[in-house]
């Protein structure tokens, strides 16, 4: 019997803790995402927050409250210039189809001449410039259903900026109290792994804060360059153009949408030469962020770049946005415990 007892009552606690753990897990699985991004975003700020503690005389409470704002004004700013100018574009484009006074050009010759898609383009282009509303009507059910669409993916957006912002109040917390979560972190990383294990959290912070430089600093050099070609173009609302751009390329969905548009326009308003330039400088400016992303991520850290760049790719398609920060540091430091034990076997 006593056997028996001393068999079951660990086989007890082991299921007891497993059930607690799962149902744990089941509580905080729907702020994962959102605690993800903050404990990244706090890594990523941390030089900023110390930085300005220091010019505010050490007032950490007022320098985290001014990254917060700062954070919110820079995910908020940008969307309500863009659904601003959305909104109002739509309203006018309504009241002109209602009062009939919106006029539409009818389509360059040009247009005809695009491959694949040139002659059904100019014929709707043309069916809206004689019979706007014949088309609208014609098309009512496709405009309904894109509507819907439109709705909806509206609608995930704002969930998504909610929780960003809750991610950026959380992540301010956690600058805040980064010393001692730092300690609870090594000291739990170093139960797993005593020899290596604050190495191995130094390298994670390493590789977000590298992650965070590359995908900040191509997206600010890429909207530069696709500045530059707005404005040498001479194409309308090139600052409004521009802002979406810097939105996009933050976010990794990238400018190419906008520029695809602009380079449209560029061909039916532009002399061809001018038009063949400007469509070059806007495609390399939209795929320079391929170049550039590796050689920035990979600064200071002592790992090949290809590890880097598949954990980039891979975490990105795995995971969205957030895997272009997790990717990384889960390859990184797989690919350090791979080489750990390589070397622990050759030298036994």
């Amino acid at each position: 019997m006593k056997n028996n007892s001393k068999l079951i009552n660990p086989i007890i606690q082991f299921f007891t803790i497993g059930f607690l753990l799962a149902w744990c897990f089941i509580l905080i699985r729907p702020f994962i995402i959102i605690i993800l991004w903050a404990v990244i975003m706090a890594i990523a700020l941390f030089p900023v927050f110390e930085w300005l503690k220091n010019r505010l005389g050490g007032r950490a409470k007022l320098s985290a409250i001014i990254l917060a704002l700062v954070g919110i004004v820079i995910i908020l700013g940008p969307v309500s210039i863009i659904a601003t100018v959305l909104f109002h574009n739509a309203q006018n484009i309504v009241e002109g189809i209602d009062a009939g006074t919106l006029v539409i050009p009818p389509p360059p010759s040009e247009i005809a001449d695009i491959p694949i898609i040139g002659k059904s383009l100019s014929e709707l282009w043309r069916l809206a410039s004689v019979n706007l509303k014949g088309l609208i009507s014609q098309f009512h059910t496709q405009i309904v259903e894109f509507s819907k669409t439109l709705l909806l993916q509206a609608t995930n957006i704002s969930l998504i900026l909610l929780k960003f912002i809750i991610s950026i109040v959380i992540a301010v917390i956690l600058t805040l109290k980064a010393k001692s979560l730092n300690q609870g972190v090594i000291l739990f990383v170093s139960r797993l792994a005593p020899s290596r294990g604050e190495e191995f959290i130094q390298l994670a912070t390493i590789t977000i804060r590298s992650v965070t430089r590359g995908v900040i600093g191509v997206a600010v050099i890429q909207t530069l360059l696709v500045a530059c070609g707005l404005i040498l173009g001479k194409i309308p609302a090139a600052g409004i153009l521009t802002l979406v751009c810097l939105f996009l390329s933050i976010i990794q969905i990238g400018p190419g949408l906008i520029v695809l548009g602009v380079i449209v326009f560029a061909w039916s308003t532009m002399n061809p030469f001018g038009a063949l330039l400007f469509t070059i400088w806007m495609i390399g400016a939209t795929l320079i962020d391929n170049i550039l992303k590796p050689i920035l991520m990979g600064q200071g850290l002592p790992v090949p770049i290809v590890i880097i760049l598949l954990g980039v790719i891979g975490g990105t398609l795995a995971h969205g946005i957030l895997g272009l920060f997790v990717g990384p540091v889960i390859l990184i430091l797989g690919y350090e415990l791979i080489l750990a034990w390589m070397k622990e076997d050759s030298e036994t």
